[in-house]
């Protein structure tokens, strides 16, 4: 069997991120939603109808990279992600 499809290197970025759970929040003023850095899930606030979640994991070092709940626990063990409350 091959590789999850949403492995796309991101292990080059992500391998030991310290990450936090939160509520969506836009990056920069205009930003309307980020998407899952894995499976490309689209995460916004709640105000949205297109959004798959309105809460997931982000690097807590940079507020910049989001994970979904599901990638989160798929890859959690592969990437040694710190959690950070």
């Amino acid at each position: 069997m091959g590789e999850d499809w949403r492995l796309t290197g991101q292990e080059a970025s992500l391998v030991g991120r310290p990450l936090r759970l939160a509520r969506w929040v836009p990056y920069r003023p205009g930003w309307d939603h980020d998407h899952c850095e894995f499976c490309w899930a689209e995460i916004s606030d709640d105000e949205t109808s297109h959004a798959d979640f309105s809460e997931a994991w982000v690097t807590a070092d940079d507020n910049r990279t989001w994970v979904c709940p599901a990638c989160f626990d798929d890859f959690r063990g592969r990437f040694g992600w710190t959690i950070v409350t």
